[in-house]
């Protein structure tokens, strides 16, 4: 596959992306909720503890927009919010038992799509993972510049 192949294929990535970010989830229970919400959900079971900061910049979020999401998800009863333990204002964000039943169905909905990447990847070798890893990397920094 040639070069410009492959970035015809990434923007049809971000074009079928951006469309499907529009595009709600209704999970169990009727709970609806838009990718932006679904990942938030995601982001927060993976990291308990995390903040707004570094959820902002890990993920290149605004901090307005997480906490627009962060109260939706407040409002459903999907998190929890504690003082950290290491004082100031800071607060550290959980999933609520709901919420983890959330990010269990999501996690589902994705696992043909995970378990497929997971078999390829781990075919290649750890030079190969390395190029892809930079792929990666300089349209993220290109798409951050545009």
């Amino acid at each position: 596959m040639e070069s410009c192949e492959l970035l015809t294929k990434v923007y049809r990535l971000i074009n079928l992306y951006n469309a499907k970010a529009k595009k709600p989830h209704t999970y169990t229970g009727g709970l609806v909720l838009y990718p932006a919400q679904s990942h938030m959900v995601e982001i927060i079971g993976d990291n308990e503890s995390i903040t707004v900061t570094r959820i902002a910049e890990e993920y290149m979020i605004t901090k307005g927009a997480v906490s627009q999401i962060l109260s939706f998800l407040d409002e459903k009863g999907l998190i929890v919010r504690k003082p950290s333990e290491k004082g100031g204002r800071t607060t550290e964000l959980y999933l609520s038992e709901k919420g983890k039943r959330i990010l269990a169905e999501h996690r589902e909905m994705h696992r043909p799509m995970t378990e497929q990447v997971t078999a390829l990847t781990s075919q290649l070798s750890p030079d190969s993972l390395a190029v892809l890893e930079q792929m990666a990397d300089i349209i993220e920094e290109n798409i951050r510049t545009l």
